[in-house]
């Protein structure tokens, strides 16, 4: 009896660790596209800071491009600034937020829709950061758009930013954000895929494409 016991044991913690692997692989995707077609830039040397807990649009770090008809591109976006993330004096670990929406939904890897965590930009270190921690940081997200109809598409590509307080109301942190590049290309085709099966994995690829036969992604 104890020997079974045990080997159940063993086969339930064999299962659920191959459950952990399983869920670990969801978010690993593979973007294929052919050559760049388009590009546009927008830069900002207007410093701005915030201090929201729930994302906002960061203003001047957006910009609306168009997917010809009956096409399907990868549509590439890239953020890169001059940033910091204070919160003097505190220890609360706390950082700051910033996500990449390609037509209105979060580009891959999708840090804050399909967490556990999400994507910092950069951190207070728990209090040691100050109002003269500036530095440079980036970052790029990625969606396969693909217009049916017979009409350009707009899809609007913007930056959203905000900051995470676990000190209560009196000790929010600030996000600054200065000099920074919003660059997008768009590329012919796009493909994406999973390296795990379609059948455990087939939502992650599905999340990342859109279809639509409007014009408009908003």
């Amino acid at each position: 009896m104890k020997l079974h016991s045990t080997r159940l044991a063993a086969s339930v913690l064999f299962s659920l660790a191959a459950a952990t692997n399983a869920l670990a692989l969801d978010g690993v995707e593979t973007f294929t596209s052919g050559g760049s077609f388009f590009k546009r830039v927008v830069t900002n040397t207007n410093p701005q800071t915030t201090s929201t807990t729930t994302f906002q649009d960061l203003p001047s770090a957006g910009t609306t491009v168009f997917v010809p008809p009956q096409t399907t591109v990868l549509v590439s976006a890239q953020f890169n600034a001059e940033v910091r993330c204070n919160n003097t004096g505190n220890t609360a670990e706390d950082w700051c937020e910033a996500q990449l929406l390609i037509g209105g939904v979060e580009g891959s890897p999708q840090a804050s829709t399909h967490g556990p965590d999400t994507f910092a930009l950069k951190s207070t270190n728990a209090g040691g950061e100050t109002t003269a921690s500036w530095a440079a940081h980036g970052f790029s997200r990625h969606r396969c758009i693909r217009n049916t109809s017979t009409a350009p598409m707009a899809v609007n590509v913007k930056v959203q930013w905000k900051v995470t307080n676990f000190a209560g109301a009196t000790a929010v942190p600030d996000f600054w954000v200065d000099d920074s590049a919003l660059s997008i290309d768009m590329s012919r085709d796009c493909t994406v895929s999973s390296p795990a099966s379609t059948t455990a994995f087939g939502a992650a690829a599905k999340r990342s494409t859109a279809t639509d036969s409007q014009s408009t992604v908003k």
